[in-house]
C-alpha cells in the first residue's frame, strides 16, 4: 500500500453527526418491536415451549429394535437429533432472527425443565456439531444426517441405523414446520 492510497477523515468540522455513527444493537430492538408489536414475540415463545413439549412426548417413537434398557446410549442420540432438528426449523424458517431466537431460547428452557438428562446430553455431547458439518455440506441432507445418527450411536455403515437417523430426522424437521405454520409465525 503506497501513502497516496490512505485516506485520512478529518473531523475538523465536525461535520459528522452522532446519528451518523451506527449502533448495533438499534436494528435488534427496532426489530423487536416490529416483531412483539406483531404478536411474533408471543408466539414464538408458545412454539419453542410446544415443540420442545412434542419432542420430549415422541423420544420413544422411532427405534431400531434395541431394547432401551440395553442401550439408553441411542435413545438419548435419538433426542440430540430430534433437537437438532428442531433448531433446524427454527434457525431455516423464521424470518425475523429476534422472533428465532425467542423461539429456540423457549425451546431449550423447556427442554432443560422436561428432559433435564436430554438437555445436559445435548450439551455435553458434541453431536450437534456433527450434524452441523453433515447439514452444511450440502446434496443429499437428509442421507448425511441418517449416516450422521447411525456413526453417533456406534453404528457405523449400518443402514438399518442410517435410514433410522434419516426418518427421524425427516419426521420431526417436518412436524416441527408444520407446527410453525399453526403457530401463525411465518
Amino acid at each position: 500500500m503506497f501513502d497516496e492510497d490512505i485516506k485520512i477523515a478529518d473531523f475538523s468540522d465536525k461535520t459528522l453527526k452522532m446519528a451518523d455513527k451506527p449502533k448495533p444493537a438499534q436494528g435488534a430492538h427496532e426489530e423487536y418491536d416490529i416483531e412483539n408489536a406483531k404478536g411474533n414475540t408471543v408466539k414464538a415463545k408458545e412454539f419453542g415451549a410446544k415443540l420442545a413439549l412434542l419432542l420430549v412426548d415422541n423420544l420413544d417413537r422411532f427405534s431400531a429394535g434395541e431394547e432401551e434398557s440395553e442401550n439408553t446410549e441411542i435413545a438419548v442420540q435419538r433426542g440430540i437429533l430430534m433437537t437438532f432438528a428442531a433448531i433446524v426449523c427454527i434457525e431455516n424458517e423464521i424470518k425475523s432472527s429476534v422472533v428465532s431466537q425467542i423461539a429456540e431460547n423457549s425451546f431449550n428452557e423447556e427442554l432443560q425443565q422436561n428432559a433435564p438428562q436430554l438437555y445436559s446430553a445435548v450439551g455435553a455431547s458434541g453431536a450437534l456439531s456433527f450434524y452441523y458439518l453433515a447439514y452444511r455440506r450440502g446434496g443429499e441432507v437428509d442421507r448425511r444426517i441418517g449416516q450422521t445418527f447411525a456413526m453417533l450411536c456406534s453404528h457405523d455403515g449400518d443402514s438399518v441405523y442410517q435410514e433410522l437417523g434419516e426418518a427421524i430426522y425427516c419426521w420431526f424437521l417436518s412436524y416441527a414446520v408444520d407446527q410453525l405454520k399453526e403457530s401463525g409465525i411465518v
